[in-house]
């Protein structure tokens, strides 16, 4: 993995470091392994992990028979070990879910993850617009002054449950925004609504639901959700 720019066409050395150091302590079997970082291969340091064959959203449509539910499980459990160790992701989306040759699933890009209450693990980036919890944009009549967002636990949950929707139908967030803007009007039009995905269980439906809580203080753990998720998958009647 070669790290961005600062924006300005040069390397944020700082970021990498900041990554690197936060992404070596990670041990878990469904997060992406940290190999080293490489001096070599390219004009800037390099970030190095394993080889995947592509991300989640590619293998899905190269395999439809996968399984689904299990890949949710198995990033619900990363996400577990996440915050057990008070790391937030901060980007969870399709494109940071890996897949190796035999259809296992990792957690990548650490980015702009950041350890809580640790100085010089903290960002100010909140991830990927479509994915992102209410909480993190800006309403742009609101008539409050609002503070910079920034992700949390609960943003996260928001954002798997958006991914675990798009793994079990192989359709992106709906009604989602691009830009990080929105009216009051249109807050209420960003909450996922079950008729939008007709594929999904309603009993899954009815768990997944409640990571689109408005209030982020409502939403589930991840140690909750893994256990709802894995009653509703293979138990439901």
């Amino acid at each position: 993995m070669i790290l961005s720019d600062d924006g300005l066409g040069q390397p944020d050395f700082k970021r990498l470091e900041r990554e690197a150091e936060l992404w070596v302590q990670l041990q878990h079997p469904n997060l992406v392994p940290f190999i080293e970082v490489s001096h070599d291969i390219s004009r800037w340091p390099c970030l190095i992990s394993p080889l995947y064959e592509c991300h989640v959203g590619a293998f899905l449509k190269d395999n439809e028979g996968a399984d689904r539910k299990a890949i949710i499980l198995c990033l619900a459990s990363g996400l577990e070990y996440l915050h057990s160790n008070n790391i937030i992701h901060g980007d969870l989306k399709v494109s940071n879910v890996l897949v190796d040759r035999d259809g296992n699933a990792y957690i990548g890009d650490f980015g702009i993850s950041k350890i809580l209450n640790r100085r010089g693990y903290t960002t100010r980036s909140v991830g990927t617009t479509p994915y992102m919890a209410p909480e993190l944009l800006y309403i742009v009549d609101s008539g409050v002054q609002q503070l910079h967002p920034s992700t949390t636990k609960a943003s996260d949950i928001y954002s798997f449950g958006l991914l675990a929707l798009e793994i079990l139908t192989s359709e992106p967030p709906k009604g989602r925004p691009v830009r990080p803007f929105i009216t009051m009007q249109t807050l209420p039009e960003l909450q996922p609504n079950q008729a939008d995905y007709p594929k999904v269980a309603a009993g899954t439906w009815s768990v997944l639901d409640q990571c689109f809580a408005l209030n982020p203080a409502a939403r589930p753990t991840i140690s909750t959700l893994r256990i709802q998720l894995y009653s509703a998958f293979y138990y439901a009647a």
